[in-house]
């Protein structure tokens, strides 16, 4: 059914079954009334205030949601030049909200995400903003805006000179693949292989978008192959590019999960990361959280929120402050128990495997989840204790385990979907619990930050979980 309405979405835009027109011509639409961008930006559509009969009829323009950057000192580069106010045009229709979009010139715009949320960047030529835009860029990503960036015609340019430049500002990060359950696979339509054109040649190929986190958040989203011919309705024989239908679906998505993503990317910033004034902690219960390659970090400071709840519901003595482990070259033997946690694959190196296996040998405890309810992670995490444990018993912890009773009693579990099993599982030696883990984002929900569309714990349920499981590792 949205197949075939999209299908007469693009008849009404087009007027005919071929697509005729020249990139940078798609079919042109009709101008709101204008307001300005900087009123404020709702999540969601506000109601309308009813008119009195002798005032004008035609509504207020619906507010900006979409800035489309302008890259070059002429039109050439919009080569699809209707591509986001078509794409905002099928979501009125489908979702049932109104935005509309309007062109930015990076000069002059105020990097404020309350004003725009959303920026798309799109050329087939490479694009570098300005030095001194750089870290304006910067912190509108920070402050919860996202960066929407389009290969027209799936140029390797511009794809390559977004990469650079976004490695100069966020040096520490890297653009990954979406993984496969991201939330953009499947926040409003369910995408996985998709419909492509490539030299003028059909093919199904999977989603190729790649992300930038901040956070959790997908705060950049970049796309390799063309989206926005697809959008502006109509194709081409050259280049790598998504089917319009495909393009349309692919779209939707990003316009859900950003829509959903606001206030998650407002919140992320304002959270303080624990530290301790005395560096001492003898006494006291501490983690070490590992780092590796697949996100290692996606939530600063829920270490330290976890860590400081349970001393307040225990009474026990903690130290907030989370070490930062690294396998490779850090000396485990005064560490308890370490965090491990992330996106994507860890991919530790045979040392670090060997690090990791002694430490739990000798002793120690590993508690693990994956962020988000990552599907990657957590494939990647069980093959990881094939090599580390593979002597060792997994089990899934039931509903009537003790780790649910003490000191807070659990007796349903809470998810932000449907998830029909219980959160935590053991890898046990000899009875005892060696490692304990959980694919359901146990410290995502440690932050207190919403993460929408992912399969994880309610942030409540979470810090409830999380003070039991730090509780019963103490104790056993």
């Amino acid at each position: 059914m949205k197949r075939l309405l999209l299908s007469l979405l693009f008849l009404i835009f087009s007027g005919t079954l071929s697509f005729a027109w020249e990139c940078g011509k798609a079919p042109p639409t009709q101008s709101p009334q204008r307001r300005k961008a900087g009123e404020a930006f709702p999540p969601l559509p506000l109601p309308a205030t009813p008119l009195r009969r002798s005032e004008k009829k035609n509504p207020p323009a619906p507010p900006v949601l979409v800035g489309k950057v302008i890259c070059g000192s002429n039109e050439s580069w919009t080569r699809a030049e209707n591509d986001i106010d078509n794409l905002l045009k099928v979501a009125s229709a489908q979702l049932g909200f109104s935005y509309r979009a309007t062109k930015v010139d990076l000069n002059s715009f105020s990097f404020d995400p309350e004003e725009i949320p959303i920026l798309y960047i799109t050329a087939v030529e490479s694009f570098t903003p300005e030095e001194k835009t750089l870290p304006r860029l910067k912190n509108y990503l920070e402050q919860g805006g996202f960066i929407w960036a389009n290969a027209s015609s799936g140029s390797p340019a511009f794809t390559e000179s977004t990469t650079r430049w976004l490695a100069r500002i966020f040096p520490d990060r890297n653009l990954y693949p979406l993984y496969s359950n991201h939330p953009l696979k499947m926040c409003y339509q369910t995408l996985d292989q998709v419909n492509i054109l490539q030299e003028g040649k059909e093919s199904l190929s999977p989603i190729n978008l790649r992300t930038l986190n901040l956070g959790c958040r997908a705060a950049v989203i970049l796309s390799p192959w063309d989206l926005g011919c697809g959008w502006a309705m109509h194709t081409h024989p050259f280049g790598i590019r998504y089917q319009p239908a495909e393009a349309i679906n692919i779209g939707l998505n990003m316009l859900v999960y950003s829509l959903a993503w606001i206030e998650s990317g407002k919140l992320y910033g304002q959270l303080p990361v624990y530290t301790e004034p005395v560096k001492k902690k003898s006494g006291k219960i501490y983690l070490g959280q590992i780092i590796h390659s697949g996100d290692w970090d996606p939530h600063p400071s829920s270490l330290g929120k976890i860590l400081r709840q349970l001393g307040e519901q225990t009474g026990s003595p903690v130290y907030v402050e989370r070490l930062a482990v690294d396998l490779k070259r850090d000396d485990l033997k005064d560490i308890p128990i370490l965090y491990l946690t992330g996106h994507y694959d860890p991919r530790f190196s045979a040392e670090e495997i060997q690090k990791l296996k002694s430490f739990l040998q000798g002793g120690g405890t590993l508690l693990a989840d994956s962020c988000c309810g990552s599907q990657e992670f957590t494939e990647a995490f069980r093959s990881l204790m094939q090599s580390v444990l593979p002597q060792a018993k997994n089990i899934i912890w039931q509903e009537k385990n003790p780790v649910y009773q003490l000191p807070l009693k659990i007796d349903k579990f809470l998810y932000n979907v449907p998830v029909e099993r219980p959160p935590l599982e053991a890898y046990l030696l000899k009875g005892l619990p060696i490692v304990v883990f959980s694919p359901f984002g146990l410290g995502s929900g440690w932050e207190g930050i919403p993460r929408p569309f992912t399969p994880t714990l309610v942030p409540g349920q979470a810090r409830q979980i999380g003070i039991n499981v730090l509780t019963y590792l103490m104790t056993h």
